[in-house]
């Protein structure tokens, strides 16, 4: 268990790993357990987890790939396209009115990135 976040309904993410001789595509994944603790989904990752925030709807990823992700909370899915941070993400949180996702990266720099549709963030 490398990450574990707990969403606003009690929702529990947890990003899991295993040893490092499996191959990259098999050695991550996502895991959706209920307030209860039933399991409710999972999906494997191409990428390696550093940051994780849930909100009422999404799963909001950083990897050390390089990678900001924003999935659907119910299936995991990815709900837009990667966006792209060119340095490893060290931690992620989405601003209290939803509008804003703040990307802390590895070498120090905060990027602040519109969570809206393209016609709000202007």
């Amino acid at each position: 268990l490398s990450h574990l976040a707990v969403g606003p309904e009690g929702q529990v993410v947890a990003q899991t790993a295993v040893g490092q001789r499996a191959c990259l595509k098999d050695r991550f994944a996502l895991h959706l357990y209920s307030v209860n603790g039933k399991h409710l989904s999972s999906v494997p990752l191409d990428e390696e987890v550093t940051a994780m925030c849930l909100t009422e709807e999404f799963v909001v990823l950083g990897t050390m790939q390089c990678g900001l992700e924003i999935r659907d909370l119910q299936s995991l899915r990815a709900a837009v396209a990667p966006v792209p941070m060119r340095v490893p993400v060290h931690s992620v949180s989405v601003t209290k009115e939803k509008s804003h996702i703040l990307v802390g990266l590895e070498d120090g720099k905060l990027i602040v990135v519109g969570a809206g549709q393209p016609a709000e963030v202007s």
